[in-house]
């Protein structure tokens, strides 16, 4: 006889009641027939048991929604923290790098650096041999000469008349004009048509008006802040003589005493002090007493007060206490509370009464600024009509044109000679100053200089070895300019902005997290037909820690973040994409449920209705997966959402989870 082992199906209670009726039937008919009838009811009862079987078989594998596969997990709904991000693998990098070389050619003398020193700008690396120098130097006096005797021959030219007194001639002839004009300008701005105001006079009361302007805005602010600032310290003065008024009822409520402006001065320890007791002391006191006692007049509080507050109050009076609670009060916590408060609008009425002063003596000299310049502006208008000689002015515009003539007289009397060999000589001047300049600065160049601060990152050349404008001679990098490239492909990129922040990781720091910025989004570049667009994040150094170039680096750029939100991974998602559906697990199977997703990304899905936190669904562990079924989503077979985009990246790598 063969037993079935595998797949056993399981029966209903009702389901096993009628098999026990067939079985009880058959055992009656065998027992009351003979052999024809046994043989009958044995084929009649078998036959009725596969009857039943193939009834639940079909029942279980072809019509039982309820029944869970093996290959499926229940999964507990929760609710995390749904990310959408975009991580990039690349390397350190230090972009401000650059390759020093010498502008002329020559021979290294000596080495100031050494590779992986910080030098500062400006500080020089390299020096250029003697006789390199020594060759430059020659250059700069031969231009010296040269320029020597440019000027020479353009003295002789102007027949005895140096560079230096045609210049001179120039000059006076210009300043001449200048100081012409100026006095023409003078005598206009101080006279003006019979009975009216001078063009001076009129700018100086303009000027007078607008200072008078400004006096009158200033004191109307300084009264609007006196205003305020009165206002401030006023309703500090109400929070403290609140504060004040508390402390007071405080320690005359409990003990019945009478406070004085000095008591209220005092803080709580300092006047129990003064009191030569404390307050747990009087209410311990107070409390082990059984009969009201009469006042004592020779303690400051009254005992009669504090025995009815220790035995006639519905609620405990404590001591060596910290706070007062709803069930009980505790009076040395509550003294203690109303002096702090006291203290504090104590500080703030101070406070503002010092801002109130400050503002006032701000005011009080912006108020005498502006007074000041009214004064000066009056005076100005005096000036103008009191102080002013109309003669003199006339006078001296006289005199300034008499120079002016004399100067272009000289000028003219130079410019009789040959116009076209003083320019050629002009000329030669000039070219020899250009070549003196040249020569200096070939000289200066001699000493390689740092044009940032950094480090060098490499030297490529030792003393003796000959130079000129195309050796690399020294690498110098900024090390607080450091980066990571990256690339986006053309659906991330849409999400990115510069200045975006990045968190940055590094294998050789694999427990810190760096900072990083997008700095810079390139144009889209074509790679075996995947647009990818070139990223570069700007990574802020860490403390402490000194990189090196080429370290491996990985970027991490967060899309999307949804927090709060009820997850289920998308194994679990069934249906279609019009209509997604979820089984959710029960006591005697499962259900299947109409759920609405929202985004998703590798592994969960947001679920906004149809399930509750708590909830279990059942999720597809398979080893392989059917395409069919994944195509048609049935048995659990993964949808991808819209809102948390598969794939892409820097790398094409895309992650994010569910937390």
């Amino acid at each position: 006889m063969t037993t079935l082992k595998e797949n056993p199906v399981e029966l209903s209670p009702s389901e096993q009641q009628v098999m026990q009726r067939a079985n009880t039937d058959f055992r009656s008919q065998q027992g009351s027939a003979g052999a024809p009838a046994v043989k009958l009811g044995v084929f009649v009862a078998m036959a009725t048991v596969i009857a039943i079987g193939a009834y639940f078989v079909a029942q279980v594998f072809l019509l039982d929604d309820d029944a869970i596969n093996d290959n499926r997990r229940p999964v507990t709904v929760k609710r995390g923290t749904l990310l959408d991000d975009v991580t990039a693998s690349g390397s350190v990098s230090f972009p401000k790098l650059e390759s020093l070389r010498f502008d002329i050619s020559g021979t290294v003398a000596e080495l100031l650096v050494e590779e992986g020193e910080f030098v500062q700008e400006g500080q020089p690396l390299i020096l250029l041999d003697d006789v390199t120098i020594a060759a430059l130097d020659s250059a700069v006096v031969n231009a010296e000469i040269a320029l020597k005797g440019a000027g020479e021959n353009l003295a002789d030219l102007l027949g005895g008349a140096t560079p230096l007194e045609s210049a001179v001639a120039e000059s006076n002839l210009a300043d001449a004009r200048v100081a012409s004009m100026n006095a023409a300008s003078a005598l206009a701005e101080y006279t003006s048509a019979s009975g009216s105001d001078s063009p001076a006079t009129t700018e100086a009361k303009n000027e007078l008006s607008d200072a008078n302007e400004v006096l009158a805005d200033t004191v109307l602010t300084a009264d609007d802040d006196a205003e305020t600032q009165d206002e401030l310290v006023a309703a500090a003065q109400e929070v403290f003589d609140e504060a004040s008024g508390e402390y007071s009822s405080q320690i005359s409520g409990w003990f019945g005493s009478v406070t004085t402006e000095l008591d209220r001065a005092l803080k709580p320890a300092i006047l129990f002090e003064n009191w030569g007791t404390t307050v747990d002391d009087i209410i311990d006191k107070s409390t082990t007493t059984t009969d009201s006692p009469p006042d004592d007049l020779g303690t400051p509080w009254n005992e009669s007060v504090v025995w009815v507050w220790t035995h006639l109050t519905p609620y405990p009076i404590l001591t060596n206490c910290e706070y007062t609670s709803l069930t009980a009060r505790c009076p040395s916590a509550e003294i203690d509370d109303a002096w702090d408060l006291q203290v504090v609008a104590k500080e703030a009425l101070v406070e503002a009464m010092d801002d109130a002063l400050a503002a006032h003596k701000s005011q009080q000299i912006l108020i005498d600024a502006a007074q000041e310049t009214v004064e000066a502006a009056a005076d100005d208008v005096v000036d103008t009509v009191n102080d002013i000689d109309i003669n003199a002015l006339a006078a001296t515009l006289t005199k300034k044109i008499e120079l002016e003539k004399d100067a272009e007289t000289t000028v003219a009397e130079l410019g009789e000679l040959d116009a076209l060999q003083i320019k050629l000589a002009t000329a030669a001047v000039n070219q020899a100053s250009v070549n003196l300049d040249n020569a200096r600065t070939e000289l200066a160049a001699t000493i390689l200089i740092a044009p940032f601060n950094g480090i060098i990152s490499s030297i490529s050349v030792a003393p003796g070895d000959q130079v000129n404008r195309s050796t690399s001679t020294i690498d110098i990098l900024d090390p607080t300019v450091i980066t990571v490239e990256g690339t986006a492909d053309e659906i991330d990129v849409l999400s990115l902005r510069i200045g975006d922040r990045v968190a940055v990781t590094l294998d050789a720091l694999p427990n810190q997290v760096l900072e990083g910025v997008i700095d810079e989004i390139g144009d889209g570049v074509n790679q075996q037909g995947v647009i990818e667009f070139p990223l570069t994040i700007a990574l802020t150094p860490p403390d402490g820690v000194d990189l090196i170039e080429g370290l491996s680096a990985t970027a991490t750029i967060v899309l999307n973040q949804i927090d709060n939100a009820l997850l289920v991974p998308l194994q679990a998602i069934g249906g279609t994409l019009s209509q997604p559906t979820v089984d959710v697990a029960t006591e005697s199977g499962f259900v299947t449920t109409n759920v609405v997703l929202g985004a998703s990304d590798d592994f969960w899905v947001v679920v906004e209705s149809g399930l509750t936190e708590g909830q279990e669904v059942l999720m597809t562990i398979a080893e392989s997966v059917d395409p069919l079924q994944q195509f048609f989503g049935g048995g659990g077979g993964a949808i991808r959402v819209p809102g948390g985009a598969a794939g892409g990246g820097f790398t094409g790598q895309r992650g994010g989870g569910g937390r």
